[in-house]
C-alpha cells in the first residue's frame, strides 16, 4: 500500500482526480436513478468507485492530520 500511495501523492493533480471524480460518477448515478430510472454503474464498477472513494478520503484525513 505504500507504493500505491507514494504513486497517488507523486503525481501533482491525482488526488483530485480520483476524488472528485468518483463523487462525480455517484452524483451522476443518483442523477440517473432519480431522473432517468436508468442504472448508470452497475455493481462491477460502482464498487472499485467506493474503494477509490474510500481510499482518497483516508489519505486526505491522514494528511490533514498530519499537517497539525
Amino acid at each position: 500500500m505504500q507504493k500505491l500511495e507514494k504513486f497517488i501523492l507523486s503525481i501533482k493533480y491525482l488526488p483530485a482526480i480520483l476524488y472528485f471524480g468518483s463523487v462525480g460518477l455517484f452524483g451522476y448515478d443518483i442523477y440517473c436513478n432519480i431522473i432517468n430510472e436508468t442504472e448508470f454503474l452497475n455493481i462491477y464498477t460502482k464498487t472499485p468507485v467506493i474503494i477509490i472513494f474510500c481510499y482518497m478520503t483516508y489519505l486526505g484525513v491522514k494528511k490533514y492530520q498530519k499537517d497539525q
